[in-house]
């Protein structure tokens, strides 16, 4: 009895909290509206409807479904225009229409519409991923498994080589 009652009201409890009620969910499925990367100082824009815009889709959306955790490591505004122009980094930036959410237990990284992903450089070996909604970074970061599927995608398809 203790168990039908409880179980319930630790999930109310945490839905609550996060303001999430499928915040159990490990499913990431969002459609991103464009993919840029920013790839040693160049900008490679993915365009909407392509092999390859559909493959990052699929690579980051897998990246973010399952175990992740959060961190309280976030990014500057310093480091998000690196990011963008840096000869030394190779980031992604999937920026969505709507702003969407992260399922997790933690309230931090909901409502983002854009998603940056550091591959190379700065935050990138420990699978960091980090959010902004307009132009603000959100609080904290997700650290994931594993990002080198993205990585050795954009190798592959000669999208982003590192130099």
């Amino acid at each position: 009895m203790a168990i039908i009652v409880l179980v319930p009201l630790i999930y109310l409890i945490i839905a609550l909290n996060t303001g999430d009620l499928l915040w159990a969910s490990p499913v990431f499925n969002a459609s991103p509206q464009t993919i840029t990367i920013h790839c040693f100082g160049e900008d490679v824009y993915l365009e909407a409807g392509t092999a390859d815009f559909e493959a990052v889709t699929d690579l980051v959306n897998e990246s973010l479904s399952g175990r992740k955790r959060w961190d309280s490591i976030t990014i500057s505004n310093e480091t998000y225009q690196d990011y963008q122009s840096h000869p030394q980094m190779m980031v992604v930036e999937l920026t969505y229409p709507k702003p969407i959410r992260v399922h997790s237990r933690y309230k931090f990284f909901s409502n983002v519409d854009r998603i940056i992903i550091p591959l190379v450089g700065r935050h990138s070996e420990t699978n960091a991923i980090f959010g902004r909604r307009l132009e603000y970074t959100t609080a904290g970061s997700f650290h994931v498994n594993d990002l080198t599927g993205i990585k050795d995608f954009l190798a592959d398809s000669e999208l982003c080589i590192e130099p």
